[in-house]
C-alpha cells in the first residue's frame, strides 16, 4: 500500500475522466464516452492488443471537438506481395473526431456523437452516439454503435426506417477515400457502455466495460476469440504529462497503452536561460523624478482608424550620441537597429530581429533597453518592427512606463490599455533615418531529419541530414537566401515504389529526389518586397525554390492593419528540378497561381485560407486550409485540396487531402526562436492538386500582430 501511495503522489489528477482509450481518445478501453480532455490538449501514444499495435496523436482543438490520427500495424497480415515489401506488417492510417453535443447537468448527461476511422480503409470503421453521466467517483456511459463498435448488433438501424440505403454498409473503402459511403449504416447496430471508477488514490482509476464488437468480421479475415465482452482495466495517471492503461480484454488477450499529454494552451516550452537577461537599470540610465506616467492612448479595443504618430516635418534633433550606445544595447538583446529619429521629444526607433518569437517579448526588451539609454528629455517612445522592409505596427507608450517596467516598479499587466498600438505608414519613409548598413549576413547551421512514414515497401524511411543555410540581405527590402544539405545516413536504398501516375509526376517520383539527392541544394532563390500603398504589397522571386523546382514568381497582397481578412494573387513559372536536386532541370515547366482569401477567425484562433488557381499538374481547382493556433504558439489544422482532376484519374485516394501538426522549435529549447517545425500526414503523395513553394509569401511577411487580438494577452512583457 506505501508504494500504492507513493506512485500516487506527485500532482496527478483527482477524478481525472479524460483518460484515453485504446483507440487515442478519451474514452474506457474499446469503447469512447462523452468525456473530453481540455482545450488545447495534445498527446501522443502507444498501444498494444493483440493482433493490433497503433501509434496514436490526439488533439483537443476546441472544448467540443476531439481529433485523432492513428497509425495502426496488424502484426499477423502482411502489407503486400513478399518479393516487394518483405516480411512488413500490414499499416493503416485513419482519423477519429468527435463532437460534445451537451454538457451533462443536475438531470440529464454528457452526450456526445462520433465517427471512427474517418477516411480510412475502413479497417476500425464506427460511428456512435454516447451519453455520460457522473455519480459521485462513478462515471457511467451507455452508447449506440454503428459498425464495428456495434457489432454484436441487436437492434435495428433507426436510420433504415428513413431509407433501405443506409441498410447496406460497405466493408472497406480505398485507402484515402473519405468513407463517407459508411456513415451510420448497417442492418443492426448496438449497445456499449461501461463504467470508470475513481478510486481513493487520485492517480488510479479502475474500468469495466461491455464491448459492442464481437470480433468476427475484422479486417482480412483476422477474426478474434472472444471469451467475454466484459473488458477490465487499470489506468495509471502519476502526473500531469503521462497517462497509462493495462488491460485484460476479450476475456483472453492482455492490453497496454502509454500516452503523453501536454496542453498547448498552456505549454511555456523550456526556460529560456540561454537568451540574455532583460534589461536592468546601468549607471547611465537617466532618473526620472516619477515613474508613472499618463497614458498615451486610451483604453479600448485597437482600430486600424487610429492616427499614426506623426513623423515631423521639422529638423530632427542630433542622434549622432545615441545610435551607437542604443545600437550596443539592442544588439545585446538580439535585436537589430535599423533606424531612430527624435523629434519634439518623441524617439521613434525601427528594428528587426529574428530571435523571439513573441511579438510582446521583443517590444519589452526593447522599451527597457530605450527607458535605459535615452536622453533625460525623450518623453514618449515609439516601436516599430520590420520584417522584409515593411513596418508591422507601431507601438507608443509613455517615457515614466518604460522606466517603470525597467525598474520593476510597473508590472507589464498595468501597461495593457497605457499603450498606443497604431497603423504602420505604409511606405517606405522609415529609410531615410537608417542607420544599419546594408549588405549584412545571417546563417544557421545544424541537423535535421527528413521522413516518410507508412509506406508499402517499407514502414519507415528516414534520412538525418546537416543543413547550413544563409540569408544575404542587400538592402532591407532585398535579399539572398540559400540551404544545402548533407547526407549522413539514411535507409532510402531500400525504397521501392514506383509512380504509376497517369498524370505528370509532378511529385509522385519523390522516390527519386530521395534516392539521388542526398547531398542537395535545398533552396537557393532571391526576393525583392515593395510597398504598393497603405495596404497593397508586392513580392518578385527567382532560384531554386525547393527541392523539386525552381522558377520565377511575383505576388501582391492587399491586407489593412489588424482587420481579419486578406487577399492575395501570386504567380509563377516553374522548371521541374532534376533528380540529383543540384542545378540542372528535366523537361517539364509549368505556369501556376492562385487567388488566395484569408480570414483570421478571433473568437475561436482559427485562420482559414481558401484559394482557386492551376495546379503544377496543370489541374484547376481549390484548397481550404484551417489552423487552430493555441496560446503557446503551437497550431493543428487540415488541408483539402479538390480540382478538375476525376477520381480515377488522381488515383488511390481520390483527392489531396491531409493534416499538420506546427510545433515552435523553442518548446524544446533554452534560447528562444521564431522557427517551427511542422509534421504533416497525408494518405498518400499523387500529382493531382499540388502547389510549389516559390519565394517567401507575403501573409508571413507582414503579418499583423496576434497578441494585439486577443483580450488576454499582454502587449509588452
Amino acid at each position: 500500500m506505501a508504494v500504492l501511495l507513493l506512485l500516487a503522489s506527485g500532482g496527478a489528477q483527482a477524478a481525472a475522466f479524460d483518460a484515453f482509450n485504446d483507440y487515442g481518445g478519451v474514452g474506457l478501453l474499446q469503447t469512447p464516452t462523452a468525456r473530453v480532455s481540455d482545450p488545447g490538449e495534445f498527446a501522443v501514444g502507444v498501444q498494444t492488443l493483440h493482433p493490433y499495435n497503433q501509434l496514436q496523436f490526439t488533439a483537443q482543438p476546441f472544448r467540443r471537438i476531439e481529433t485523432t490520427f492513428r497509425y495502426s500495424e496488424i502484426t499477423n497480415r502482411l502489407y503486400g506481395p513478399e518479393d516487394f515489401s518483405g516480411h512488413q506488417s500490414y499499416k493503416d492510417r485513419s482519423f477519429d473526431v468527435k463532437l460534445l453535443l451537451l454538457d451533462e447537468s443536475q438531470y440529464l448527461p454528457a452526450v456526445a456523437l462520433g465517427v471512427r476511422d474517418l477516411g480510412g480503409t475502413g479497417i476500425f470503421s464506427s460511428e456512435y452516439l454516447v451519453a455520460n453521466y457522473r455519480c459521485y467517483d462513478f462515471d457511467f456511459s451507455l452508447g449506440l454503435g454503428w459498425g464495428r463498435l456495434g457489432a454484436r448488433g441487436g437492434i435495428r438501424n433507426p436510420f433504415a426506417a428513413i431509407s433501405d440505403h443506409f441498410e447496406d454498409r460497405p466493408e472497406r473503402s480505398e485507402s484515402g477515400s473519405t468513407g463517407g459511403n459508411r456513415l451510420f449504416r448497417g442492418k443492426e447496430i448496438g449497445l456499449f457502455g461501461g463504467v470508470r471508477w475513481q478510486t481513493p488514490l487520485p492517480s488510479l482509476s479502475l474500468t469495466v466495460e461491455v464491448d459492442g464488437n464481437d470480433y468476427k468480421h475484422e479486417f482480412m479475415d483476422n477474426n478474434q476469440d472472444v471469451a467475454s465482452p466484459v473488458n477490465v482495466g487499470l489506468s495509471w495517471r502519476p502526473n500531469r504529462y503521462i497517462d497509462t492503461t493495462l488491460a485484460y480484454e476479450r476475456g483472453n488477450t492482455v492490453a497496454a497503452r502509454i500516452s503523453l499529454r501536454t496542453n498547448f494552451n498552456e505549454w511555456r516550452g523550456a526556460p529560456k536561460f540561454l537568451d540574455p537577461p532583460r534589461p536592468t537599470p546601468s549607471a547611465a540610465a537617466p532618473t526620472l523624478p516619477d515613474a508613472s506616467a499618463t497614458p498615451v492612448a486610451p483604453a479600448g479595443p485597437v482600430r486600424e482608424s487610429a492616427p499614426t504618430p506623426p513623423i515631423s516635418s521639422a529638423r530632427p534633433s542630433p542622434v549622432a550620441g545615441l545610435e551607437p550606445a542604443l545600437r550596443k544595447a539592442l544588439s545585446a538583446q538580439g535585436i537589430t537597429l535599423q533606424a531612430l529619429r527624435i523629434d519634439d521629444g518623441r524617439l521613434t526607433v525601427w528594428y528587426t530581429q529574428t530571435r523571439y518569437r513573441k511579438t510582446a517579448e521583443t517590444l519589452g526588451r526593447v522599451a527597457r533597453t530605450l527607458a535605459d539609454t535615452a536622453p533625460a528629455d525623450v518623453t514618449d517612445f515609439t516601436l516599430s518592427e520590420l520584417r522584409y522592409g515593411f513596418e508591422s505596427y507601431r507601438v507608443t507608450l509613455a517615457r515614466g512606463d518604460a522606466d517603470g517596467l525597467l525598474r520593476g516598479q510597473i508590472a507589464p499587466e498595468a501597461l495593457q490599455d497605457r499603450v498606443a498600438i497604431t497603423a504602420p505608414a505604409g511606405d517606405t519613409r522609415w529609410d531615410e533615418d537608417r542607420v544599419h548598413r546594408y549588405p549584412d549576413f545571417s546563417w544557421e547551421t545544424g541537423p535535421a531529419l527528413r521522413q516518410s512514414i507508412g509506406g508499402p515497401d517499407k514502414f519507415y524511411f528516414y534520412q538525418l541530414w546537416w543543413r547550413l543555410g544563409g540569408t544575404l540581405n542587400l538592402t532591407p527590402h532585398w535579399n539572398l537566401s540559400a540551404q544545402v544539405g548533407a547526407n549522413l545516413y539514411n535507409n532510402f536504398d531500400e525504397l521501392k515504389l514506383e509512380s504509376n501516375s497517369v498524370l505528370p509526376h509532378v511529385r509522385s517520383d519523390i522516390a527519386k529526389y530521395l534516392k539521388q539527392g542526398e547531398d542537395n541544394i535545398v533552396r537557393l532563390e532571391t526576393n525583392t518586397f515593395f510597398p504598393l500603398g497603405t495596404s497593397l504589397y508586392g513580392r518578385l522571386s527567382g532560384g531554386l525554390f525547393e527541392e523539386m523546382y525552381g522558377g520565377v514568381a511575383g505576388e501582391l497582397l492587399y491586407r489593412r492593419f489588424q482587420q481579419p481578412w486578406a487577399l492575395s494573387l501570386d504567380v509563377n513559372h516553374v522548371w521541374q528540378r532534376d533528380y540529383d536536386q543540384l542545378f540542372a532541370f528535366r523537361d517539364y515547366d509549368i505556369s501556376t497561381g492562385h487567388l488566395t482569401g484569408y480570414y483570421e477567425y478571433r473568437p475561436a484562433d482559427l485562420l482559414v485560407k481558401l484559394s482557386y488557381g492551376r495546379y503544377l499538374a496543370g489541374d484547376w481547382g481549390a484548397t481550404l486550409d484551417v489552423a487552430k493556433y493555441f496560446r503557446s504558439g503551437a497550431a493543428v489544422g487540415f488541408f483539402v485540396t479538390k480540382t478538375n482532376v476525376s477520381a480515377e484519374d488522381f488515383g488511390e485516394g481520390q483527392f489531396d487531402k491531409g493534416i499538420y501538426l506546427v510545433i515552435p522549435f523553442d518548446f524544446f529549447s533554452a534560447r528562444s526562436s521564431r522557427s517551427n517545425m511542422t509534421l504533416s500526414f497525408r494518405p498518400l503523395t499523387r500529382d493531382g492538386g499540388q502547389k510549389v513553394r516559390d519565394g517567401m509569401p507575403l501573409y508571413n511577411a507582414t503579418t499583423t500582430v496576434p497578441e494585439f487580438n486577443a483580450g488576454s494577452a499582454l502587449p509588452i512583457y
